[in-house]
C-alpha cells in the first residue's frame, strides 16, 4: 500500500515537474518570440533613420556619369566638373546674394558682438547644387519654375541663385578667354592651316539670339535684324586657328552692322602688325586693318548673274574651308540652348555675363582642329 502512495506521489510530483518546465519553456520562448518581434521591427526604423540623415545631394543624379555632366552642364567630363568647382568652391562660399534691384538709403548696423551669425535665412542648397542648377539652367534654357520644383525651392530663390552665379561664373571664368601671343599661335597652328595662312591670327564671324520683342518701340528697332527677320542681339566671335574662342564682344542690337561691331568692340586694338585675319564678305574692315598694318582675307566678291572665274571659284574654296572652323564654334557655343532660344527680356541685363560663361566652357572642351 505505501508502494503504490509513494508510486502516485512521485507521478504527481513528476507531472508538476513537467508542467513548470512546459510553462518555463512555453515562457521563454514566448520572450524570445516579443524580443525577436521587437528587433524585426525597431532595426528597419533604424536603419531607415539613418538613411535619411545621411541623403545624397539633390545634383546627385545630374552629375553621376561623363554623359551626364556633358548633357545637363556642358562641361566636357566628371574630372572637368570637380576640378572647376574646387576652385570656385571657397569664393562662391562668401558670396553675397542678388536680392533684387531695391537699395536701402541707409546701411542697416548690426552688432556683431551680441550677433555674430551672417544674418538672413539658411541656404536650402549647398554650392554645388547651386553650381549645377546655374549650369543647367544655361546649358538647357530650362525656366526658374521647372528648375525650383528640381530642387524644391521657390522660384524667387532659384532667380536669386541664377543671377548670383552668373555675374559670379563670368568674373571668375573670364581669364579662360584670352588673347594668344604670335609664338603661341605659331605653336599651335594645325597643319592644314599652317602652308596656305603662315600668318593666320584668328578668324572672325557675328552670330546673333533671338530676344522676347520689348515694349519700347525704340528697342524695337534697335534690336530688329534684317537678316533674320526678329529682334535679335548681335555679338562678334573671334577663334584661334585651332578653333579657340580668344575673344567675344558685348552683344549689340541685331541692326547693327558688323563693321561698326569690330570697330566698336575693341578687337582691333589686340592685332599687331603683318597679322592675317580670316573673314567673311560682310566684314568690309579692309581699310582698318590696313591702318594696322594687316591683312583681311575674304572671299572674292560675285559677279552677279556671271559665273565666276576659275581663280575666284578655288580662292572661295580655299577661304570657306578655312572659315568653317569659325560656324563650328559658334556651333559648339549654341549648344547651351540659352544662347540658341528665344531669350527672356528680362534675361537680357546679364546676356553679356552669360556670352562669356558659354565661351568659358566651350574653352574646357578639346581643340576643333588639330
Amino acid at each position: 500500500m505505501d508502494d503504490v502512495s509513494d508510486t502516485s506521489a512521485a507521478s504527481v510530483a513528476a507531472a508538476q515537474l513537467d508542467h513548470t518546465y512546459a510553462a518555463a519553456t512555453q515562457t521563454a520562448s514566448k520572450e524570445v518570440a516579443e524580443q525577436t518581434h521587437s528587433q524585426l521591427v525597431v532595426q528597419p526604423r533604424a536603419s531607415f533613420t539613418v538613411r535619411k540623415i545621411i541623403a545624397l545631394p539633390k545634383s546627385a543624379a545630374f552629375i553621376s556619369t561623363d554623359r551626364k555632366v556633358r548633357l545637363y552642364t556642358g562641361l566636357p567630363n566628371k574630372a572637368s566638373f570637380y576640378a572647376l568647382f574646387s576652385l570656385l568652391n571657397n569664393r562662391a562660399t562668401h558670396m553675397r546674394y542678388w536680392r533684387g534691384a531695391k537699395r536701402f538709403a541707409m546701411p542697416i548696423q548690426r552688432n556683431f558682438r551680441g550677433t555674430p551669425s551672417k544674418s538672413g535665412p539658411t541656404k536650402s542648397l549647398s554650392a554645388k547644387d547651386e553650381f549645377v542648377l546655374t549650369q543647367m539652367k544655361l546649358r538647357l534654357a530650362l525656366s526658374n519654375e521647372f528648375l525650383a520644383t528640381i530642387f524644391s525651392i521657390s522660384s524667387s530663390t532659384c532667380s536669386n541663385i541664377v543671377n548670383t552665379w552668373i555675374k559670379f561664373l563670368s568674373t571668375q571664368l573670364k581669364c579662360l578667354i584670352f588673347w594668344p601671343n604670335k609664338e603661341e599661335i605659331r605653336c599651335y597652328m594645325p597643319k592644314s592651316l599652317k602652308a596656305k595662312y603662315p600668318n593666320l591670327r584668328c578668324t572672325i564671324d557675328c552670330s546673333e539670339t533671338f530676344i522676347e520683342r520689348p515694349q519700347d518701340l525704340k528697342l524695337q528697332a534697335c534690336t530688329w535684324s534684317d537678316y533674320k527677320q526678329y529682334n535679335t542681339l548681335k555679338y562678334l566671335v573671334c577663334i584661334t586657328p585651332d578653333g579657340m574662342v580668344s575673344f567675344i564682344s558685348r552683344a549689340w542690337g541685331g541692326r547693327t552692322t558688323d563693321r561698326h561691331i569690330v570697330q566698336q568692340s575693341g578687337f582691333l586694338d589686340l592685332l599687331e602688325p603683318y597679322d592675317l585675319v580670316l573673314a567673311d564678305r560682310g566684314f568690309t574692315i579692309r581699310e582698318d586693318l590696313l591702318f594696322r598694318n594687316c591683312t583681311l582675307e575674304i572671299p572674292p566678291p560675285s559677279a552677279g548673274l556671271q559665273q565666276m572665274c576659275r581663280q575666284n571659284v578655288i580662292k572661295t574654296k580655299e577661304i570657306a574651308n578655312a572659315r568653317i572652323h569659325v560656324e563650328r564654334a559658334i556651333n559648339r557655343l549654341k549648344w547651351f540652348k540659352i544662347l540658341s532660344t528665344t531669350l527672356l527680356v528680362a534675361m537680357i541685363p546679364l546676356f553679356d555675363d552669360i556670352l562669356h560663361i558659354c565661351a568659358a566652357m566651350c574653352n574646357l572642351h578639346k581643340p576643333l582642329v588639330w
